[in-house]
């Protein structure tokens, strides 16, 4: 498994299945948009503040609550709610083109409702593990967020897995790889913030298509650990 081969494997796959990420990407931002409101200038003065120093953090998490009104807390929850149901969805049929298999998208839209309450619940594991690795040094955190890269992806695609099986797969396939996997991961990002310099629109391209290049490894991580196992039993028979 080498960069270029994955970068190259996910870009045709972007590309033939380009129209259908950009829809992905086009309600993801829509859902994004959902807690756009007026007072959000307010709030960029509160954290500028924070950033430079003239006010502490826990003073300004008060000040930004106190700027939220009902109808803010509502489109949060609602944003966040279906920004989680379209990563699912995202998630199954980024694993669908790249293992080359047919989508059917009404089985995909009732597939991502069922498995939303587990994917939930290891996901807010995830990112309590992984916030808490970042207090304690940064360090940490980093190291988690790599090791457990893969875990919002099985999540979504192997519902059947408890919770400590979906973290223990993460932690298996990413073992030994850790710089490696680390720089694909910066890779990923680049292909975002390359969005983002095509005056923002690029985005909705390219933030799905990062799903790809990070699905595209996974595939790669789960043949090179199925690899030894297959052989040895080919030796037995």
């Amino acid at each position: 498994m080498t960069l270029e081969n994955v970068y190259k494997d996910a870009w045709e796959i972007g590309k033939k299945n380009c129209g259908f990420l950009i829809a992905f990407g086009l309600v993801l931002s829509i859902c994004s948009s959902l807690t756009s409101r007026p007072n959000d200038q307010n709030s960029e003065k509160i954290m500028k503040k924070v950033a430079e120093g003239d006010m502490q953090f826990a003073e300004a998490l008060q000040e930004l609550a106190k700027n939220l009104s009902f109808l803010d807390i509502t489109l949060i929850i609602i944003s966040v709610l279906l920004t989680i149901y379209v990563t699912i969805a995202l998630y199954r049929y980024v694993k669908k083109i790249v293992d080359e298999e047919d989508v059917n998208f009404k089985e995909l839209i009732n597939s991502s409702a069922k498995v939303y309450g587990m994917f939930f619940v290891k996901n807010l594991l995830l990112y309590l593990a992984v916030g808490l690795g970042l207090m304690l040094c940064v360090l940490p955190g980093i190291y988690l967020a790599v090791r457990l890269a893969f875990v919002s992806y099985i999540a979504a695609n192997e519902p059947e897995l408890s919770v400590s099986e979906t973290f223990s797969k993460s932690m298996n396939l990413t073992k030994g790889r850790f710089w490696q996997l680390l720089g694909y991961g910066i890779v990923a990002c680049i292909i975002v913030l390359a969005g983002l310099l095509l005056c923002c629109v690029g985005v909705l391209f390219t933030e799905p298509l990062a799903y790809v290049f990070m699905g595209v490894v996974y595939k790669e991580l789960v043949q090179e650990n199925l690899a030894p196992e297959s052989f040895e039993k080919d030796e037995v028979q």
